[in-house]
């Protein structure tokens, strides 16, 4: 496992105050186009790459998992915008364009997904925490902690090795897309190669790609569809599915082998 120097509290809290200045720009921003697109995929983004600074270097900051959960409730809001952000995209991809009825529905859900974002960004409770979160950024003084390069982990092979495996249940590849995020996110924080983190960037695209085909069919069947569109719909994500989880698993046997050990890159 290769492990990088020990780093030092100055180099922890700058990390982290910059990962939380890129934040409350993306919430700035979305408050102000919650109807937008690209505002709410920034936030995700944001988020996300903030909560995984505050992993890596948790051994420096108290209150690092109170503030990663502060954000979990607005996360899953932003997902519910996001869904319906790319859902006509899939349905394209799928074969199974919507129709008038579900683009309808489509439109409403989103409507309320950005009013519901809008209301949330705006919330006194929300502000004041972000006011706080810079003061509790403040890393202790200590001795260094060494921070492994997460790639090599044992955890993340054996988690990708299952779910490349054929025949391997969604909910399987939906835990290790989870894991590829951190992974990913965590060896952009501690500057590993960028071959690695290329390979790490191509999983996680093939993964959220299987992950977009399962949300949107569940998305729908939430709505108020012809029961007969619906499982013509169904039918076909599921068959998108099918063949993106086929590139999943070529990926992986090409870059990381049968058994999940990364090959060389030349």
């Amino acid at each position: 496992m290769t492990r990088n120097p020990p780093a030092s509290h100055r180099q922890a809290e700058a990390k982290a105050r910059e990962s939380l200045t890129t934040l409350r720009a993306a919430l700035r921003a979305a408050s102000k186009n919650p109807d937008k697109p690209k505002p709410v995929h920034d936030l995700r983004v944001a988020i996300r790459r903030f909560k995984q600074v505050l992993r890596v270097y948790a051994a420096y900051f108290d209150r690092a998992r109170k503030m990663r959960r502060g954000l979990r409730g607005l996360m899953d809001l932003c997902g519910g915008a996001r869904n319906c952000d790319i859902a006509l995209e899939v349905l394209n991809a799928a074969g199974a364009p919507a129709g008038r009825e579900l683009k309808r529905e489509f439109k409403k859900h989103r409507a309320g997904a950005a009013r519901e974002l809008a209301a949330t960004l705006k919330d006194w409770r929300v502000r004041s925490h972000m006011h706080r979160w810079r003061d509790w950024l403040k890393a202790e003084i200590g001795p260094g902690v060494a921070l492994a390069l997460p790639e090599l982990d044992g955890q993340f092979l054996q988690t990708g090795a299952a779910a490349a495996r054929a025949g391997a249940p969604y909910p399987r590849m939906h835990k290790f897309r989870l894991l590829v995020k951190k992974t990913r996110y965590a060896s952009e924080i501690l500057g590993a190669p960028a071959a690695q983190i290329e390979r790490l960037r191509a999983l996680q695209d093939r993964l959220g790609a299987i992950n977009d085909c399962v949300t949107i069919g569940d998305l729908i069947g939430e709505m108020k569809v012809d029961e007969a569109e619906r499982r013509r719909i169904k039918a076909a994500l599921n068959r998108l599915a099918a063949k993106r989880a086929g590139e999943f698993r070529a990926y992986w046997r090409a870059h990381f082998g049968r058994k999940g050990v990364p090959r060389k890159t030349k």
